[in-house]
C-alpha cells in the first residue's frame, strides 16, 4: 500500500512536470493534443510500474506464508511427559530397574573378595531403588560408595561396592518417531556414566540375547565433562553390535554450558534419521542409508522403551577420583510428535 502511494505521487510530480515542460512547447507552437498524448503515455507507465510493484509484493508475500506455513507444519506437540514435581516416582509411568527387570542390577562382590560381572561390562555399581527420590520438582539419581551393604542376589546375600539407580518405561510407555527429551544435571568424577536411552518395546535379559537395537539419547563421562555423546547400536547376525558413533558435541573451555548445570538432550526420530540436539542445536544425524552399505536390518521402525540411569565404570579407581555421593537430577523427560 505504501509503495503504491508513493507511485502515485511520483505520477503527480512527473505529471505536473509534463505539463511546465509541454507548457513551455506549446509556447514553441506544440499542439495541446500532443501534450494530452504525452501525459496519458506517462501515466500509463507508472500505472504499469504500480501493478508490477504490486505482483511482486504479492509473490513475496506468497513465499512467506508459504515458510511459515511449513515452519507451522513442522512443530512438536506434547505426548508424554513427567514433570517430576510429585514426592514420589509416578509408578503409572516408570519402573525401577531391579530383578531382572529389563535387565541385571549390577555387580557385586563374591565370598572371595571378587567382583562378579553378571552385568555385561566392568561395572563397579549395583542398582538400588532407594537411590532414586523425586524431590524439589527433580527426580534425582545418586551414586554412593558403600561400606558395608548386602543385597539378595538367588537367595545369597552378597556385598556391593557402589549403588545407584535406574528408571525405565517398559511395560507402561513405548514411543515410535518423535522428539524425545531430558533437561538434566550430570555428576561428575572419574567413571560416572550416566545415561538417557531406550530399548526396542519390552526388551529384557530374558529374551537371552542382545537388544536388536539402541537408540543412546546422551551419555556423559565423568571423568571428560566436556563432551556429549549419543549414538545407535546395531545387533549384527553375529550377535555383537555395530556402533554409529558419529561426532560428539564438545563445550569449549570458556562456555556458559557446564553438563554439572542443567541443559537439554534430546534425539529428533523419523522414518527417515535421527539426529541429536544438545541444548536445541544439532550436532549429529544418522540416516538408514548407513544401514544399507553395512548390509543391516533398520531396527529403528519400532516402538522403544525410556530409561534412566547412572552407571559406574571400572575406571573409578581411588577414592579421590569421585566425591560420593554425587547426583543425577532430571527435571523433565517430554515426547513430542510432528503436529
Amino acid at each position: 500500500m505504501k509503495k503504491k502511494i508513493f507511485y502515485k505521487v511520483v505520477l503527480f510530480i512527473l505529471m505536473g512536470n509534463m505539463m511546465f515542460a509541454t507548457g513551455t512547447e506549446t509556447n514553441q507552437n506544440t499542439s495541446l493534443e500532443q501534450v494530452k498524448s504525452s501525459i496519458t503515455k506517462a501515466k500509463e507507465k507508472i500505472e504499469d510500474n504500480i501493478d508490477k510493484a504490486e505482483n511482486t509484493i504479492k509473490a513475496k508475500k506468497g513465499k512467506i506464508d508459504k515458510f511459515i506455513s511449513k515452519l507451522k507444519g513442522k512443530s512438536w506437540k506434547l505426548v508424554w511427559d513427567d514433570e517430576f514435581n510429585g514426592d514420589n516416582l509416578d509408578s503409572t509411568k516408570w519402573a525401577y530397574w531391579e530383578s531382572g527387570n529389563p535387565w541385571n542390577a549390577g555387580n557385586y562382590v563374591d565370598e572371595n573378595g571378587k567382583l562378579v560381572n553378571q552385568y555385561g561390562f566392568d561395572a563397579k555399581h549395583y542398582y538400588l531403588r532407594d537411590n532414586v527420590k523425586v524431590e524439589n520438582g527433580n527426580m534425582v539419581i545418586t551414586l554412593k560408595k558403600e561400606n558395608d551393604k548386602k543385597v539378595n542376589v538367588n537367595g545369597t546375600e552378597r556385598k556391593i561396592l557402589y549403588s545407584s539407580g535406574a528408571i525405565h518405561t517398559r511395560n507402561l510407555y513405548n514411543v515410535k518417531y518423535g522428539k524425545i527429551e531430558m533437561r538434566a544435571a550430570m555428576p561428575k568424577g572419574i567413571g560416572t556414566w550416566p545415561a538417557f536411552w531406550l530399548w526396542p518395546e519390552g526388551y529384557s535379559q530374558s529374551d537371552g540375547k542382545p537388544a536388536i537395537g539402541e537408540i543412546d539419547i546422551v551419555e556423559t563421562d565423568g571423568g571428560e565433562m566436556n563432551r556429549v555423546t549419543g549414538t545407535v547400536h546395531v545387533l549384527r547376525s553375529d550377535n555383537t553390535y555395530e556402533s554409529f558413533e558419529g561426532s560428539d558435541y564438545k563445550i569449549s573451555k570458556w562456555s556458559k554450558e557446564k553438563l554439572t548445570h542443567f541443559n537439554t538432550y534430546a534425539v529428533e526420530w523419523d522414518d527417515k534419521e535421527i539426529k541429536w540436539l544438545f541444548n536445541n542445536k544439532v550436532y549429529k544425524r544418522f540416516t538408514y542409508k548407513e544401514l544399507e552399505k553395512k548390509g543391516l536390518e533398520n531396527p529403528f521402525n519400532q516402538p522403544y522403551f525410556i530409561m534412566i540411569n547412572v552407571a559406574l565404570s571400572k575406571k573409578t579407581g581411588e577414592d579421590g577420583d569421585v566425591d560420593f555421593p554425587t547426583e543425577m537430577k532430571v527435571d523433565y523427560v517430554r515426547v513430542y510428535q510432528k503436529k
